[in-house]
């Protein structure tokens, strides 16, 4: 994906590193100062696409963009608005007034590439659809009256169903034919009845306005086999991406026309003359096939065979439907990717409030948490919370998966952990409670070995037996470690349910490694776990973290790895957690460089001061 674009800075953006990503993804770029020197590289230089900030210097934004849409010669020219305030009222205005896209400051990589490589597509789209007029141009003149027109027209109709009936009255009507069928190809490999018109027998099918199409679906391929199916025209100029012009159906032998000649029988009928073509959108890629039924002398009105003259008109025509076509479905998917970027931006929020916004405060201790999930919603999260007034749940858990699916697993683990876990702690709710301790009876407590086996144990069986009973037909599963601390004792009781192994460490090196006591959750119903036990001591670190962090790849595939990271934990002695996480931050991402960041990325630090 390379090409030419020219930036005009939001003044209200560092653009260095937009500018660096832009770089790295090999785009040529040209920097214009501010609005007015960007319409003169404009108008002087050619660009594949514009980045330009809504805050310029010399001019409004607003009006800018609208200077550029007014010049018949920039009109075409994809405009992504950038800026440092995502204002979704702004940005209507931005795309009501031409723009194609937006870019919210900071960039993310992966966003930018996405929403750069769908502006291209269009830009090529464009380019397409000039290189066709250019062909049509070649034509005689009363072509060019009828080619250009009737594409403007096209692609100027927003509706669909009219847009696909449009396109077979057109055709019709160049090649005087008496039927006409328009297949779309479905995301299964079939050719599915869109439109179906036969006058002479006032048959009109599909559309805005007409019945259902009542023939099944052409298959492209062989269930069994897999083979393309070449059986008929129509699958055939799908699959080949060519026209097929056959003068009379019941003398041919290359497909099988059985269907037609069924139709024909119940129908009175008489199909002779047939002209499919291919619909190829920008890619080239076959969207669509339009077929022609018998055309007919304008004076005798006898059937005659298609003319390579009505051949070529009818595949200008084809091209033209193509590429309105290809413009409504990329408009479409693009409305949808907005919302569906809305919604993950809300789902984004929900997910944060699944996260502690501020960790418990504990004397002579010092907690840190870092989270950088890979894409707009994670399948990590940690969790700290106050289980009474002595003790302090840990957990940091990793679900088997990423994107929408894991988040919502994580927030069903998330959710049973804190809540069984809390439950089994009900027996000291008055410690939860502001008023003094001595106004409450207290129920028997019992010894911390029972606690400590009763509350987490059960905490993370209840869970596991939930999710396996009632959510097994989902096939995921997490790692998790969940851990409970004795902040005056430096007491961690835990168990580890298949998650990377914490690492306890002071300045003098590597004291233990937290590793597994039990399977993974959610996997096994009333799974083996066993409980295990460890102790801080002054100047102890204990860190946890997700495979996110070791599986960091490098450019070259490289991982990060396990020794890596032990080996920069011994190599320093740390103040606090933050400067601990920073530094492992720092190295993560210096091995990362300009790769793109695999998995979500969670660390959890305690340190005992």
């Amino acid at each position: 994906m390379k090409g030419r674009v020219l930036v005009a800075p939001d003044r209200q953006i560092d653009c260095q590193p937009l500018l660096q990503q832009l770089a790295a993804l090999g785009f040529e770029f040209t920097v214009a100062g501010d609005g007015h020197s960007l319409l003169e590289f404009a108008q002087s230089q050619a660009f594949d696409l514009a980045l330009m900030g809504i805050n310029q210097p010399d001019i409004n934004g607003y009006l800018l963009l609208e200077r550029l849409k007014a010049n018949p010669a920039l009109v075409h020219l994809p405009v992504i608005v950038i800026s440092a305030v995502h204002d979704l009222d702004a940005v209507a205005r931005c795309i009501e007034l031409g723009a194609e896209d937006y870019l919210p400051a900071p960039f993310n990589p992966v966003l930018l590439k996405a929403r750069l490589r769908a502006c291209l597509e269009k830009k090529h789209l464009y380019d397409q659809e000039r290189e066709s007029i250019r062909k049509t141009e070649k034509l005689a003149n009363d072509l060019q009256h009828v080619i250009l027109p009737l594409g403007i027209a096209l692609s100027a109709e927003k509706n669909f169903a009219r847009l696909l009936e449009r396109v077979v009255w057109e055709a019709k009507s160049i090649c005087n034919a008496d039927a006409g069928t328009l297949y779309l190809v479905t995301p299964d490999n079939r050719l599915e009845f869109a439109i179906m018109f036969t006058d002479s027998l006032h048959i009109a099918l599909g559309g805005a306005d007409g019945k259902k199409v009542p023939f099944a679906p052409l298959p492209l391929y062989d269930k069994k086999t897999g083979e393309p199916n070449f059986t008929h025209v129509s699958t055939y100029v799908a699959l080949e991406g060519k026209s097929a012009n056959i003068p009379d159906i019941y003398q041919t032998r290359d497909f099988d026309f059985s269907a037609t000649k069924e139709f024909d029988r119940k129908n009175a009928y008489r199909s002779i003359s047939c002209l499919t073509v291919p619909l190829k959108n920008y890619d080239n890629a076959v969207i669509g096939v339009l077929q022609l039924l018998n055309a007919q002398d304008s004076k005798s009105g006898k059937i005659i065979a298609f003319e390579a003259y009505q051949q070529l008109v009818v595949e200008s025509l084809a091209s033209q439907a193509a590429v309105a076509l290809s413009n409504y479905m990329l408009m479409q998917r693009q409305k949808e990717l907005l919302k569906f970027e809305h919604d993950m931006q809300v789902g984004r929020k929900i997910q944060e409030g699944f996260l502690p916004n501020d960790l418990p405060h504990l004397p002579g201790w010092d907690i840190e948490a870092d989270f950088q999930p890979a894409r707009q919603v994670s399948g990590d999260f940690y969790d700290v919370f106050a289980l009474s007034r002595d003790k302090v749940g840990l957990v940091i858990a990793d679900v088997a998966d990423k994107g929408v699916p894991a988040a919502l697993f994580m927030a069903l683990v998330r959710s049973l952990i804190r809540a069984f876990a809390q439950e089994q702690y009900s027996y000291h709710w008055m410690n939860f409670l502001s008023a003094p301790a001595s106004t409450y009876i207290s129920p028997p407590r019992p010894s911390a070995q029972i606690e400590s086996d009763s509350t987490l144990k059960n905490a993370v069986m209840l869970t596991n037996n939930y999710i396996v009973y009632n959510h097994s037909q989902l096939n995921m599963f997490a790692t998790l470690f969940f851990g409970v601390l004795d902040p005056a004792s430096g007491t961690l009781s835990y168990i580890n349910c298949g998650h990377n192994a914490p690492v306890l460490f002071n300045p003098s090196g590597i004291k233990a490694r937290l590793n597994a006591t039990g399977p993974v959750v959610g996997v096994l119903a009333d799974a083996p776990l066993e409980m295990a036990e460890t102790h801080l001591d002054a100047g102890d670190f204990l860190l946890m973290f997700t495979d996110g962090v070791t599986d960091v790849r490098s450019i070259n595939g490289q991982f990060f790895g396990e020794e890596r990271l032990l080996n920069l934990l011994s190599a320093a002695a740390y103040p606090d957690t933050q400067t601990l996480l920073s530094k492992i931050r720092d190295c993560i991402g210096e091995h990362r460089g300009d790769a793109d960041q695999f998995d979500d990325i969670t660390m959890l630090a305690l340190h005992r001061i």
